[in-house]
């Protein structure tokens, strides 16, 4: 192949990995952004497995170096028993790349044990695109965006079914516990959009817990900016929190996102450690329109973090960090409390909430109630939407709803961070969700042996078990989350 030439693939199981990292199929040729092209000529038809081959340095498709590339319609699934090399193994690996676009592809079958990601970006990669796509199975992390920037995941689902921790050090309490669906990493302008994480997280943490659904995280010395979830949710996640933010500085933006049934919530730094601030400068954090119904532990709904027992010595050092405010939320039915911490609350609705302003074991500041919150039922049907008449409707204080909206795709398809369009909200409706029925055969299929705990890990669980939804037709990815809080999905949203 040449730059800007199209491959297309015939339907079949190619026993074989794919290494592109050689200057003559980049695209952009003569500088006019075309871009070379790997397709399956149907979606969903081709899988790349590694299983039976010997891997490259770093998985089974791997770009190292290259530049306007994009594959489309490919399952990539990993040799999970191969750990040589010094790699890590993955179905997916872009490292040092750019201009990269990833659509319509899946992941599957990374090793149970070590660090590894199912799609791993970066280190050193920009301008990458991963989109309606989705990971299941073994895996550390699902989607990891790692030391790179201007990075998308949209319309992407994630799963995590099983990650053994054992010989690991820290083993039950320690670091390799963090295991991710979706995860920024000493990233920056990176954007997550209308993104799924659902089913996640073991009661026996030798098994690898699942610290978070949409996890952020700082371990380098570069500034973390502009980082946002946007029109995402979180269903039946087990852990630690569902969107994890501590430990970073920058901008970082939360809007329109929605869990339900899902261990914490959303925890905003910055982490504080031995008394001194880690680091970093504070965060600028905006969480607005989010709606977070049945969080079940004593970590409540929102809540800044100030990481070390006893740092603030009285003196509550967070001073300019709880000027920060979260607004037009609904927090509805957490164990301990909608809004604690280093955080301030204002114009948002509880309901049936152990408070409504609390402090999490990290025994920070207690917030006062804000001058427009409301204790009220929000009467919600739909985590994804409002319903008109009920009194979240149109009363948000920027005049739209309280709570999450999430009933439109974001972001033009195809778009990369700068295009026109990457960051719209699109006239196309996001539901049904696309690709589902490919997204539930292909995760309902995961068996496996529980080695620590013994017996079986099924896939066919959760939004992915067989059965009928309450609207009368099968359960779909679409009817599990409209019918989350216990309604009929809607005419028109499930047939």
């Amino acid at each position: 192949m040449s730059g800007c030439d199209t491959l297309i693939i015939e339907p079949g199981y190619y026993y074989d990995h794919l290494l592109i990292n050689t200057s003559n199929l980049n695209g952009n040729v003569g500088g006019n952004g075309c871009y070379t092209t790997i397709k399956a000529a149907t979606p969903w038809t081709v899988t790349v497995d590694a299983s039976t081959q010997t891997e490259p340095f770093n998985g089974t498709i791997f770009m190292y170096s290259a530049s306007y590339v994009q594959l489309i319609g490919i399952s990539a699934a990993a040799n999970p028993n191969y750990n040589g090399g010094g790699g890590t193994n993955s179905p997916w690996f872009v490292d040092g790349s750019n201009h990269i676009k990833l659509q319509q592809t899946a992941g599957f079958n990374a090793a149970c044990g070590g660090n590894v990601a199912v799609y791993s970006i970066g280190p050193g990669s920009s301008y990458v695109l991963v989109e309606d796509s989705h990971a299941w199975g073994c895996g550390r992390y699902k989607f990891l965006t790692y030391q790179s920037d201007h990075v998308i995941l949209r319309r992407d689902v994630a799963r995590h079914d099983y990650h053994d921790i054992t010989g690991w050090p820290g083993q039950i309490t320690g670091w390799a516990r963090q295991c991710g669906l979706f995860v920024n990493y000493d990233g920056q302008n990176d954007i997550f959009q209308n993104d799924i994480a659902l089913d996640s997280g073991d009661t026996n943490w030798d098994t690898g817990e699942v610290w978070g659904a949409l996890w952020s995280e700082h371990n380098d010395s570069a500034i973390d900016n502009s980082i946002k979830f946007e029109g995402s949710l979180a269903l039946n996640i087990s852990g630690g929190a569902t969107w994890q933010d501590s430990k970073q500085s920058g901008v970082h933006t939360f809007i329109n996102d929605a869990s339900w049934n899902t261990q914490g919530g959303l925890n905003i730094g910055p982490l504080i450690q031995g008394g001194v601030l880690d680091g970093l400068t504070y965060p600028t954090t905006s969480v607005s329109h989010m709606t977070m119904v049945d969080v079940r532990t004593n970590m409540g709904s929102v809540y800044g973090t100030m990481w070390g027992i006893g740092v603030d010595g009285g003196t509550e050092p967070l001073t300019s960090y709880k000027s920060q405010i979260v607004s037009n939320n609904i927090f509805q039915s957490a164990y301990n409390f909608g809004v604690g911490n280093y955080v301030n609350s204002d114009s948002n609705y509880f309901y049936e909430d152990g408070a409504n302003y609390g402090t999490s074991y990290y025994l920070g500041y207690v917030p006062a109630a804000g001058a427009n919150d409301v204790v009220a039922n929000p009467q919600l049907k739909y985590l994804t939407r409002e319903e008109p008449g009920t009194p979240v409707y149109g009363t948000a204080s920027d005049g739209g709803n309280v709570g999450a909206t999430i009933l439109y795709q974001i972001g033009t398809t195809g778009t990369l961070w700068g295009d026109p369009g990457y960051d719209t909200t699109t006239s196309t409706s996001l539901w049904p969700f696309p690709n589902e029925a490919v997204i539930k055969t292909d995760m309902a299929s995961f068996s496996m042996t529980n080695p620590i705990a013994g017996g079986t890990i099924s896939g066919a669980r959760g939004f992915a078990a067989p059965g009928t939804g309450l609207y009368g037709g099968p359960i779909t990815l679409t009817s599990y989350v409209w019918e989350a809080l216990g309604y009929p999905c809607p005419a028109g949203i499930c047939q």
